[in-house]
């Protein structure tokens, strides 16, 4: 699409391919299309600033593949496709072992053409800038802080642990809530399925008179995120509308699996599979039983679902489910996050007998948050270290995996008090949690309770800062409930 953009002067698709070889630059390059770029495509790409590589030698060896791909043609163009290569950003190891291997004939020539061009300081590719950040996906402030709302309600927020800043990622289209949410291991990030609002009516019997209430309908959508433009891109609608779906990235393919679907117990069962080169959706085999308040991973390359004390691993190449072992508690709506050959089941709601009566695990335990870990290769369940909550009623447990590193994102809260947020790290050797991070809550306010959280390596640059941000100055430095103003003692008003 790039070459033809370019031979027929169509700048708009040029533009749009471009982004996208920028963006998919680790797995382009590899490509035939790829090599038999002309080389003023070729420069065109190797010079921009905006390759989604996280190393240098990434664009190196883009470079000397093209070059390779038909060396003779080609030497002519040595000296200023290599210029095109910044060196302050490889290795050492990289450039000694480079310079060493090139012929003797061409090594001035490249070296001096390499110099010649180096920027006197380094910047960075796009790709290089990434941090992985939590993203907090249907982010809602409470309804008593907001009586009157204007525009959607719910977003979308970024917090990087390493920086401890949050950004704002553009809002969900046409108000979506309840949606599906997946980061891909190529870091792309899509949402699917949801609930959109119809329209407001007043309500009468049975509620508070005066109350606006929303009728909602599901619907099919599947959107990916342009992370270097902010935007959400529509792709082709899921084949079933879907609230709240799981969503697992696995061989290639992205599932939806269940959800709470329109037209009875069957569609609930119903699993579809998402292509990614071709952008269509088929159906596999549907689930075992029309689950509820499910939760699904991918480990070994098989997708596991998980309810209650029940578990089904799908596997794709025979398209079957195949029930595993049961977990030693029974839990819905429970957060999962699998790490090699380990998946990790957290928190959630205790199923008491046949009632169907749900109790928060801090009301079993009193004091921590229920863990269990699942051994692939085992088939068993195994009762690992609770996780301390020092304070909660009812605590938002969110498992992740962060920096190759199994964590919980935390949200106590405790009677009428603000939320107060945190990141626990797991150690296997010790089976013990320890507190990673303490996260203000007035850097990130109040997510509400409804708040999907995924991983994933975004930008910074191409986010807007969150103006839920408090100003500073609302706030006494030690974090105090009361401070002075003018030699006045003021409390802080309750948010």
């Amino acid at each position: 699409m790039l070459s033809i953009g370019d031979l027929f002067s169509c700048t708009e698709l040029k533009q749009s391919a471009k982004r996208m070889v920028e963006h998919k630059f680790p797995v382009v390059y590899r490509q035939e299309a790829f090599l038999q770029l002309s080389h003023e495509l070729l420069l065109d790409l190797l010079s921009s600033d905006n390759l989604n590589v996280e190393k240098e030698e990434t664009v190196r060896e883009a470079a000397m593949l093209w070059l390779e791909y038909n060396m003779e043609a080609r030497s002519q163009y040595l000296s200023s496709v290599l210029s095109q290569i910044r060196i302050d950003a490889l290795s050492e190891v990289t450039q000694r072992a480079w310079f060493q291997g090139l012929p003797p004939n061409d090594k001035s020539v490249v070296v001096q053409g390499l110099y010649k061009s180096m920027p006197k300081f380094f910047k960075p590719r796009l790709g290089m800038t990434k941090e992985e950040m939590l993203i907090f996906v249907e982010a809602e402030p409470p309804a008593e802080s907001h009586p009157v709302v204007i525009g959607p309600r719910h977003t979308v927020v970024c917090y990087s642990p390493q920086a401890e800043k949050v950004y704002k990622l553009c809002s969900l289209p046409g108000d979506l809530q309840k949606v599906g949410t997946l980061v891909t291991p190529d870091n792309d990030v899509f949402i699917a399925g949801g609930q959109i609002p119809l329209k407001s009516t007043l309500a009468t019997h049975g509620s508070k008179s005066g109350k606006l209430q929303a009728a909602y309908c599901s619907v099919d959508s599947f959107y990916w995120l342009d992370a270097q433009q902010n935007a959400w891109v529509a792709k082709t609608p899921m084949l079933y509308a879907r609230t709240k779906p799981s969503l697992v990235y696995c061989q290639g393919f992205i599932y939806a699996i269940g959800g709470d679907n329109v037209g009875g117990e069957l569609n609930k069962r119903t699993v579809e599979r998402y292509d990614c080169e071709r952008d269509e959706w088929s159906l596999t085999s549907p689930l075992p039983c029309a689950w509820s308040w499910s939760t699904a991973v991918t480990a070994r390359d098989c997708i596991y679902v998980m309810t209650h004390d029940l578990m089904y691993c799908y596997f794709p190449r025979a398209d079957t489910w195949v029930e595993m072992a049961m977990r030693q508690t029974s839990r819905c709506f429970a957060s999962a996050a699998a790490l090699g050959d380990l998946i990790f089941y957290i928190g959630g709601l205790h199923v008491v007998g046949n009632s169907g009566l749900r109790l928060p695990t801090s009301t079993i335990d009193g004091s921590s948050v229920t863990v269990e870990i699942y051994d692939v290769n085992k088939n068993e369940w195994r009762l690992a270290a609770n996780i301390p909550a020092k304070r909660y009623s009812d605590p938002c447990v969110r498992a992740v995996v962060l920096l190759n590193t199994l964590c919980i994102f935390i949200r106590e809260t405790h009677l009428n008090e603000r939320a107060k947020y945190a990141l626990y790290q797991y150690d296997l050797e010790l089976d013990c949690w320890s507190l990673r991070q303490p996260v203000s809550e007035r850097v990130l306010w109040d997510l509400g309770k409804d708040f999907r959280c995924a991983v994933g390596k975004l930008y910074p640059s191409c986010l807007d800062e969150s103006p839920w941000k408090p100003p500073t100055y609302l706030f006494s430095p030690d974090g105090a409930e009361e401070f002075e103003v003018d030699e006045d003692m003021v409390s802080l008003p309750h948010v």
